[in-house]
């Protein structure tokens, strides 16, 4: 594998950020942990890409336009994408503060799904906000896409919890990065980073060589830019 630079796939984890990192000529997978997506960023610095299943980019109402995309793409997969909370309900403090934002603005409540994200959200929000370097170099994917893509644009049978799922997920992973998966599985103890944090880590860094090498696709193929300039679009 010859890259131009380094690339680094990241997916939320109990432990708060799991991400795997390939520096330029290498082949063995490097993993980390960090409490804080801002830590994160700091131990792979610019020239990185990253690629992080996370929402950038917030809308003031209504669905954004790339996770509806995203979901039309994944057809029977398309509930594993959850709707991004609105900016107005970042600083919530509680599930039901956030839903009675969101139902002010637009009348929907926000799912427990949504929320449960909320503080990983705004940990990237910020980060971003604060650096337009970061923004530029850091990008939204959805693994389910990602392995969407790497199924030959089939999506999964299987879901990421089950013993079919897991094990059709290695497979697709395997051309891509031999027998890393199966060394990273034991990296971590359970209770810090979950089998699926893993998988779908390793998805994003195959989204990040994809993206290095501007041959991933986005939703939407323009993405539209949300009130704090930053990008709206899911890539895989």
């Amino acid at each position: 594998m010859s890259l131009a630079g380094p690339i680094t796939g990241v997916d939320g984890c109990p432990a708060g950020w799991y991400a795997v990192h390939l520096p330029p000529g290498r082949s063995e997978v490097e993993a980390c942990v960090h409490a804080r997506f801002a830590d994160l960023l700091r131990a792979c610095p610019a020239p990185a890409c990253v690629a992080v299943d996370m929402p950038i980019g917030l809308g003031e109402q209504g669905e954004r336009a790339c996770d509806e995309a995203a979901r039309q793409r994944l057809k029977q997969r398309g509930s594993s994408v959850f709707a991004a909370p609105l900016r107005a309900v970042l600083g919530a403090a509680s599930h039901e503060e956030a839903s009675a934002r969101r139902r002010a603005i637009d009348g929907k409540g926000m799912s427990i799904q949504a929320y449960n994200i909320l503080r990983k959200v705004e940990q990237v929000d910020a980060a971003l906000r604060a650096s337009a370097a970061d923004a530029l170099r850091v990008h939204e994917v959805h693994p389910e896409l990602c392995f969407m893509q790497m199924n030959g644009g089939r999506p999964l049978a299987h879901g990421k919890k089950s013993a079919a799922g897991h094990a059709l997920r290695i497979r697709l992973l395997a051309p891509h990065f031999p027998g890393q998966a199966e060394r990273l599985l034991d990296g971590f103890p359970r209770r810090q980073v979950q089998a699926d944090d893993v998988l779908d880590a390793l998805a994003c860094l195959w989204t990040a060589q994809r993206l290095l090498r501007g041959q991933a696709l986005s939703l939407p193929a323009r993405a539209p830019r949300d009130a704090c300039g930053l990008a709206m679009a899911i890539h895989c």
